[in-house]
């Protein structure tokens, strides 16, 4: 369960945050021409909050501390120019005829910064708002009436990961692979956890790794210790292990078993280049006593225990006794938002769901349709202010007419105020039409909390919010209130 407030979204609402303060009117994303415009892999900046890219791109440095336009021996070096003055007035260290973003280059001053590429998916995505998270935004908007952007809620919902899901679903194409057989990318889940992996081999040793303990039981039992006279000791340069003398008559079998289970992903040539010999006597004490135990793993989810003396004997029991019931293929997968922040692997889902992520960020119609139909149950309405921005509030726009019309006197005269005066708020119609004692507001300090109210104070709030849930009378997230337009007569 979140440990975050249930109204933690209705609050956000009611306190107004910044991007309430905007023009409701002004369209930001009337110029986006749709996703396939725009570079696959290539993605835009995100406000603070929701997902920060902690872990640096891969890729974007050498070897040796080389960077693109950086000082030193390891800089670029500055191009000569030929015969014919063809470099004459180029930039420093620009190479002729690449653009800047494949080189790497920082773009310049007061450009945007290039997000590095990642690689795509056969994955569609689909980012769900939370319901209760709605719902508490739902009851906020019936309860002062607000008319609030679709799209700025759809990323106060992003930028809040408990708020929301992402469900992920393998796109396969049948016959595409030139075998007549489907392809495309798979999904595996394991029921340890439900975290999700590319192939079926990341979703195994994710469990094995993680979950070790409630499968295998580890022992240490004190054994002799190696006899001989020893002056230096081997050390892995990845581990800091101690992996004995290399005069030591096991010692050719303890690099291979050790690689084996330790650092199998690495080139056996690479691990024993980074072997060291330490000649210190504290490190060779240090094996010794390290010497006198064995390890030996005993199985605990079998009708007979099993003992085992190496862990990649391990490793192919559990591959054959309980990884096939443990991981699942699937064809469909859902990620918490929480969870889909903090993964770091598998790395290419990783860099993958961020990627869709800043492209929510960017332009976030999934979530919007989502919330236009939970909305849309829950019993709200939906209008466009001057055929561009979508809003969603108690009521539709609805003109009313006070000549044609009988109402009340405070009715009227709150509609011809609203009317008569540019940006409107609730505190100016109490101070002009309910006798609200009026004070300058001070630039960066909040108004003022409101005196106790009179009756006549009460009355007029109580027109105001009839006015505003019939939608005569709509109240914006920025805290203008505006009359409904009276429509245009039908040709």
């Amino acid at each position: 369960m979140s440990a975050e407030p249930e109204n933690e979204l209705s609050l956000d609402l009611q306190f107004l945050p910044d991007w309430a303060q905007e023009d409701t009117g002004v369209n930001k994303y009337a110029n986006h021409k749709g996703e396939q415009e725009r570079p696959r892999g290539r993605k835009g900046g995100g406000r603070k909050g929701g997902w920060d890219d902690r872990r640096p791109p891969r890729g974007d440095r050498k070897p040796g501390g080389d960077r693109k336009g950086g000082g030193g021996g390891g800089g670029e070096r500055r191009p000569q120019g030929n015969r014919d003055g063809g470099n004459k007035g180029g930039p420093r260290g620009e190479q002729r005829g690449a653009p800047q973003h494949q080189r790497g280059q920082r773009p310049q001053r007061g450009g945007k910064p290039q997000r590095p590429e990642v690689q795509q998916l056969d994955i569609k995505i689909d980012f769900v708002p939370d319901t209760q998270g709605v719902e508490s935004i739902a009851k906020e908007i019936r309860l002062t009436g607000r008319a609030y952007p679709l799209f700025q809620i759809a990323l106060l919902v992003l930028e809040r990961p408990a708020r929301y899901s992402l469900k992920l679903r393998a796109l396969r194409n049948s016959g595409k692979s030139g075998k007549g057989k489907e392809s495309g990318q798979r999904l595996f889940t394991s029921k340890m956890d439900d975290t999700v992996w590319l192939n079926r081999g990341q979703a195994e040793r994710h469990t094995f790794e993680k979950h070790f303990d409630h499968f295998y039981a580890t022992e240490k039992n004190e054994i002799d210790a190696p006899k001989g006279n020893f002056t230096f000791v081997a050390q892995c340069g990845f581990t800091d292990t101690y992996l004995g003398p290399p005069n030591h008559h096991d010692y050719q079998n303890k690099l291979v078993q050790f690689h084996a289970e330790q650092l199998a992903r690495v080139p056996f040539e690479k691990f024993k280049s980074r072997i060291r010999i330490i000649k210190e006597e504290e490190a060779v004490n240090a094996w010794i006593e390290q010497s006198k135990w064995r390890t030996t793993w005993k199985s605990l989810q079998t009708d007979e225990p099993v003992i085992f003396a190496r862990r990649d004997e391990v490793q192919a029991h559990f591959r054959a006794h309980h990884a096939e019931s443990i991981v699942d293929e699937a064809e469909t997968a859902t990620v918490t938002g929480n969870a889909a922040k903090a993964m770091r692997e598998p790395h290419l889902l990783a860099d993958y769901l961020r990627d869709q992520w800043h492209r929510q960020k960017h332009f976030p119609m999934q979530l919007s349709t989502h919330l236009s139909k939970m909305f849309a149950g829950m019993g709200l309405q939906f209008f466009k202010k001057d055929k561009k921005v979508t809003h969603v509030s108690v009521a539709r726009p609805n003109y009313l007419d006070v000549v044609a019309t009988p109402v009340s006197d405070g009715v009227r005269r709150i509609v011809e105020f609203v009317e008569a005066t540019p940006n409107c708020t609730r505190r100016l119609i109490l101070e002009n039409l309910a006798g609200l004692e009026h004070v300058e507001p001070k630039e960066g300090e909040a108004p003022p909390p409101a005196p106790v109210q009179t009756e006549e104070q009460k009355q007029l709030i109580s027109d105001l919010h009839w006015l505003i849930h019939q939608g005569h009378v709509l109240d914006f997230a920025n805290g203008v209130i505006e009359t409904a337009k009276k429509p245009r007569p039908k040709e």
